[in-house]
Formats: C-alpha cells, sequence, structure tokens
C-alpha cells in the first residue's frame, strides 16, 4: 500500500519539507549553491515538484507543485514512495539509479555533489512528519 492516498495528500507533505528548506540555515545555502532547478516527476499517486534552487529573494529555494514552466536542469524520476523513503535517508540513490528503480535525465554530476548537503535532511524530515501530524509515515 502506498504512503501517501492520493497527490494531494503527497504535495502537503512535501510542502511542508520544502517549506522548511526553504528557509533552513544549514540546508538551504547549500542547496541554494547548486544553482540547480530539480524537477521531481513521482508516479502512485502521480505528482510534479519542481525545486528553483537559483537563491530567491529571502528563501532559499521556491518551489512549484504541479505543471511549471521553469526549465529543470535535472529531471528525477521515481515512485511517490521512493522519494518518501530518499527523503528519510532509507535508500542509496546511485544504486538506486543503476537498477532504474528512479530515473534520472540532465546535470547528474552537479546533482550527485549535492547528496552530502542532504544529509540532513534525512533527519529533518521526520521530524516534520511529527510536526503536521503524520507520525504514521516516519519509517523506522
Amino acid at each position: 500500500m502506498p504512503y501517501f492516498k492520493d497527490s494531494q495528500e503527497m504535495y502537503q507533505v512535501h510542502q511542508a519539507l520544502f517549506d522548511r528548506l526553504a528557509a533552513h540555515p544549514e540546508v538551504g545555502p547549500a542547496i541554494a549553491a547548486s544553482n540547480l532547478v530539480v524537477r521531481f516527476v513521482v508516479h502512485d499517486p502521480d505528482g510534479i515538484i519542481t525545486v528553483n534552487c537559483r537563491h530567491e529573494k529571502g528563501k532559499y529555494i521556491s518551489y512549484v507543485m504541479g505543471e511549471s514552466a521553469l526549465k529543470p536542469d535535472l529531471t528525477f524520476t521515481c515512485a511517490s514512495d521512493f522519494s518518501h523513503r530518499f527523503w528519510q535517508g532509507k535508500v542509496n540513490i546511485v544504486s538506486a539509479i543503476l537498477q532504474q528503480e528512479a530515473k534520472a535525465e540532465g546535470k547528474i554530476s552537479q546533482a550527485m555533489k549535492l547528496l552530502p548537503a542532504l544529509k540532513p535532511v534525512y533527519d529533518l524530515y521526520p521530524q516534520i512528519l511529527r510536526e503536521i501530524g503524520r507520525e504514521d509515515l516516519i519509517i523506522e
């Protein structure tokens, strides 16, 4: 059974995550330094999230849930469940791409350099899930 019952629920959880990252004093600057536009195309349930890591006024990142006119530097395609496990540090992204659990197109080498900066998110995401009352989504 999928972690998210529908796209709206998936978007709500990811909105909480990206809102936090947009102002996070440790992770935000590291993500913004990548200067990438990353599009996540997920399925089961379906959704598109485009994250603009080009430093915005007053925020480190901005994002769009759903279709976006922003041209991505990197498009990452996977199941919503995979994305959910990734944000909790439960998958190895390189192995997943090699095993075709996920697909990456575009500036992959730049994105791989960003992975160490995301390590604090693996603890932050479960904390956010607790804060929004979604402890049921935490993977132990």
